[in-house]
């Protein structure tokens, strides 16, 4: 999470993009979290506070199942961030902008 990586490899219409990773989830559906260094499941115990986890009750921590932030072949999704825009455009992608659904009125 939060590498940088130029995607020239995947066509000509990629050319000059560049993303960033920005998160995932792996085959059995867990996420990934910044700052767990591995590429497997990891318990931790979250407290109030804490990405991924929402408090129901007041001082209740729970343990949930995160995977690393670290990317292999058993991930079925990888969130991407365009950093930088290429040459040419992507049908569906950059072709159009949408307008921002939630942001300041006027």
């Amino acid at each position: 999470i939060g590498l940088v990586v130029s995607v020239d490899r995947f066509g000509d219409e990629w050319m000059g993009y560049i993303l960033r990773i920005s998160g995932g989830y792996d085959l059995q559906g867990f996420c990934m979290m910044q700052g767990v260094l591995t590429n497997t499941w990891v318990r931790l115990l979250f407290a109030d506070g804490m990405p991924n986890y929402k408090m129901r009750r007041a001082g209740v921590r729970k343990r949930k199942s995160v995977r690393g932030r670290i990317v292999d072949s058993q991930l079925s999704v990888l969130d991407l961030v365009s950093m930088k825009k290429g040459d040419a455009e992507i049908p569906g992608l950059t072709d159009n902008t949408q307008p921002r659904r939630l942001g300041p009125c006027g």
